[in-house]
Formats: C-alpha cells, structure tokens, sequence
C-alpha cells in the first residue's frame, strides 16, 4: 500500500550549503505531514564513502529518512511518485510507494521542477512526465 497525501504547501529552500525541497500539508495533528528531498551542493570523499553524496529523501520524520534508496522520482503535472527500494519499503512495512498530490500555480510547479532537476541532477532515475 502506498503512502501519500495531498501538499498545500511548498517550500524551497538554499540552507546550510544544501538545497532543501519540502511539500507539506496540515493534519488534524501538531505536526505536518511532508516530504523533504534535500541535496548538498558539496561532497567530500567522506561524504562519497558513507553513501551522502545521494540526494537526501525524510517523509514525514526522521524515522522515514535515507540518502538514496530511490529507485525513481517521477514528476507528474499534479504529483510527485517516489518509488523506494526495498530496504526503505522494508522499514516502512508498506511497497516503498510514495505519491504527493498538489495543486500548485504554474509558478510554483516551475520552481518545484528547477528544485527537482537541480536535486537529482546526474541521477537516472529521476524523470518528468507531462
């Protein structure tokens, strides 16, 4: 079963030498519910050797949260569809399927799309579909 859920919110940040993709929404909780892909503009061969040269992918907290394990990122005019390899669907005891809808203006959809190229440049898996 795949796990998802609807942003109302987009936020792009440059941080701490890093570029910081967040869609989130408000739940009936405290806490939002997000997905985050981060990717840092710099890597030292320490950095190669522990696997955090990949981008960086958190959905809903720390407890969901890899560098890599992405198999595909795929963006939609209206969603995003993250599938996850097995040891990250493993931890989430689901398919490792993750899809945020989203109604964003054009505008906010051409910077989501310049985050996402810019977050997975050089990365085969990440792909744009119209």
């Amino acid at each position: 079963m795949s796990a998802g859920f609807t942003a109302t919110n987009l936020s792009i940040l440059n941080q701490d030498d890093a570029l910081i993709t967040t869609l989130a929404a408000a739940t009936a909780g405290s806490e939002p519910i997000y997905l985050m892909l981060q990717r840092a503009e710099a890597c030292d061969e320490q950095d190669a050797a522990l696997g955090m040269d990949e981008p960086y992918i958190e959905f809903g907290g720390q407890e969901f949260a890899w560098y890599g394990h992405m198999h595909a990122v795929i963006l939609h005019p209206n969603r995003l569809s993250v599938q996850l390899d097995a040891e990250a669907a493993m931890q989430m005891d689901d398919d490792g399927q993750l899809d945020v809808r989203f109604n964003f203006t054009p505008e906010q959809f051409a910077q989501l799309q310049q985050a996402l190229r810019t977050t997975f440049e050089g990365c085969e898996y990440y792909r744009e579909e119209r």
